[in-house]
């Protein structure tokens, strides 16, 4: 009877053994497969492997954006920053549909496309690409200038709220996203693939010959858009104070004064960048989705980042909703000028 009992605990004990390696085994499975992308877009890379589709409601309209992420927090806020102002773009009827569109949430300590960007710009103007290739040079600065000046509007409502904040386009480059299109999506992803290294990516620059521009992940999307980590103007608003204060020379208890006074504005400068980084996908969708100029896109995101500033509220309505408005007086406005504008005369 001992036997027995003894022989059915071990018996009971393998079982148990087996049935949690099963479970771990099914546990880690799960946790190591690969995401599965839109369809449409290719899994068989790294990079499309990593993205996934993003479904939301607007007014009972079923719309999506895809985002390239490779954290769980990361993804998230990638979803929430661009569900935003995509609700935005479609509540205010700036456009029917946002279309195809990809978010790519950069990762924690990982370099700015800007710097590819230059070493691609340095690397043509020292003659040590293939001259075909060079020839996009021109292509890319214009998209960098146009892309400098879309920040203009953010940056001067930054430093409205911080006071001393000397917010220059070069101090907080590594925080602002940009749209991807043409020969800068084509460098991103030959970066992206080269783990952003320097050395590789100039090895595989020098290397690089004009067929090789036509190969492009992201042909499947209407627009892409790089979108910096969470935390990127943290560092950088950090580094700007700490100049503010050394060029401050009213002695200790002056800098005290200071530090407290920067403190207290810090928050609203953050939140007037985050108003601009949501600005610019804005502006980016509206490029992609719509045929309006360049003046009339840059005017529309200036009435939207207008009124996510921290200190430009005109009514007590919801942040989101002031939003909307915003944008859809500006449609209103043109749409009332085309109506009143003379029709043009029957040629002769």
């Amino acid at each position: 009877m001992l036997h027995h009992t003894f022989c059915a605990g071990r018996r009971v004990a393998r079982l148990s053994a087996l049935f949690l390696a099963v479970a771990l085994a099914t546990l880690a499975s799960a946790q190591t497969k690969p995401l599965a992308p839109p369809a449409g877009v290719p899994a068989k890379d790294e990079f499309s492997r990593r993205v996934q589709l993003a479904p939301f409601v607007v007014r009972g309209q079923q719309l999506s954006v895809s985002i390239h992420a490779r954290s769980g927090s990361d993804r998230r806020y990638a979803e929430g920053f661009a569900e935003e102002v995509l609700k935005v773009v479609y509540e205010s009827g700036l456009t029917s549909s946002p279309g195809k569109g990809l978010v790519i949430i950069g990762q924690k300590g990982e370099p700015h496309p800007i710097r590819f960007f230059r070493q691609f710009l340095a690397l043509a103007d020292a003659g040590k690409l293939d001259p075909a290739v060079a020839a996009r040079g021109p292509e890319l600065f214009k998209m960098l200038d146009h892309w400098e000046h879309s920040s203009d509007q953010g940056r001067s409502a930054g430093e409205k709220q911080g006071g001393k904040v000397d917010l220059e386009f070069e101090k907080i480059v590594t925080a602002l996203p940009l749209p991807l299109e043409g020969i800068g999506a084509q460098l991103y992803q030959l970066a992206w693939f080269e783990k952003f290294d320097d050395a590789r990516v100039e090895a595989k620059l020098r290397a690089l010959r004009a067929a090789d521009l036509e190969r492009d992940l992201f042909a499947h999307y209407d627009w892409v858009f790089y979108l910096p980590p969470k935390r990127a103007f943290d560092h950088v608003l950090d580094e700007i104070i700490a100049e503010a204060l050394k060029e401050d020379d009213v002695g200790f208890v002056g800098r005290v004064a200071v530090k407290g006074a920067m403190l207290v504005v810090k928050p609203k400068i953050r939140q007037a960048i985050e108003g601009l980084r949501q600005g610019m996908l804005l502006q980016a969708v509206a490029q992609a989705r719509t045929k309006f100029s360049d003046e009339q896109v840059s005017a529309l995101m200036s009435a939207y980042v207008e009124e996510l500033m921290p200190e430009e509220r005109k009514s007590s309505a919801p942040e989101h909703e002031r939003a909307v408005q915003a944008v859809q007086a500006k449609l209103k406005r043109w749409q009332e000028q085309a109506a009143a504008a003379p029709a043009p005369e029957p040629e002769k």
